[in-house]
Formats: C-alpha cells, sequence, structure tokens
C-alpha cells in the first residue's frame, strides 16, 4: 500500500512538472519530476505500485495538455516496470551502478517518448536523440543523482 507520503510526492511531481520544471528548461529540455517519483515509488514499492503511479500519473499530466493522451502514461509505465523489476534485483549499490542504472531507466523512458512523438516530424530517429532524448536523460539523471547524494531514502527506501 502506498503511503501518504508518497500519495503526497505524487500530486507535488506532478505539480513541480508543471511549475517549476519550465523554469529550469534550456532550449526546451527540462528534468522529468514525475519520472522521478515514479522510479523511487518503482524502486521502494515493486513493479506492479511503480506501474499504478506510472499510469496514472501519465494519464494525469497528459490532461494538462502536454501531448498525446495517454503517452506519457504509456512511457512511464513502461519505465515503472523496468525499474521495479531491475531494481527488484539484487543490484549492487555503488554510486556508478546506480547511476548506470537511473542512466538505462530514463534513457529507455526519454527514447520512446521522443521517438513516438516525432513520428510525422522531419526530425530523424538520431536526431531526435541527440537533440531531444540524451539531454533529457542527462538532465533527469542529474537531479536524480542529486538526490540519491543527499538523500538516498527517497530513492531506494533505504540507505545506500
Amino acid at each position: 500500500m502506498l503511503s501518504p507520503i508518497h500519495v503526497l510526492l505524487f500530486v507535488l511531481s506532478i505539480m513541480l512538472q508543471l511549475t517549476i520544471a519550465p523554469l529550469f528548461s534550456i532550449k526546451e529540455v527540462m528534468p522529468d519530476f514525475i519520472l522521478i517519483m515514479i522510479v523511487a515509488i518503482a524502486l521502494q514499492k515493486g513493479r506492479a505500485w511503480g506501474i499504478i503511479a506510472g499510469c496514472a500519473a501519465g494519464l494525469l499530466f497528459d490532461n494538462f495538455g502536454t501531448g498525446f493522451l495517454g503517452l506519457s502514461s504509456l512511457t512511464k509505465t513502461i519505465t515503472a516496470f523496468l525499474a521495479g523489476f531491475i531494481g527488484g534485483e539484487r543490484l549492487e549499490r555503488r554510486f556508478l551502478s546506480i547511476v548506470g542504472f537511473l542512466f538505462f531507466l530514463l534513457l529507455s523512458h526519454d527514447v520512446m517518448y521522443y521517438t513516438i512523438i516525432s513520428i510525422g516530424t522531419s526530425l530523424g530517429f538520431w536526431d531526435t536523440i541527440l537533440h531531444y532524448a540524451l539531454p533529457t536523460t542527462i538532465y533527469t539523471l542529474t537531479f536524480m543523482t542529486m538526490i540519491n547524494l543527499v538523500w538516498p531514502r527517497a530513492l531506494w527506501g533505504r540507505t545506500s
């Protein structure tokens, strides 16, 4: 069961994404606070709760007119599944292992999201990856790394 803290973080992450994230934007690239919250829930509570959180947060976020209805939900749900599935395994809690794991999760999300959203545009696959997916991944990973360094329990639910 999700705790009231998780529900509060759920709502807070959506509010941060809609209000604060645009202030951090660099050439239309912003950190994904919702994805950070979803990965944290999947790592702490398992893939089932992560999938529920990813689906709900993605649909709620898409309802604010931020893209195709359901696209955020789809990509965040798949990422939550991966986080819960791989994170549930015996992952070494060394800093580089954690950063590599988070980079893989974020990059897989951003490649899926930006590849689908760029269908029908003049951008090619590699342009989409280099101009949108990779910068967004690095930007979100920077925030996740800072959170993990300052407060490891926020992501893992226990000390690293």
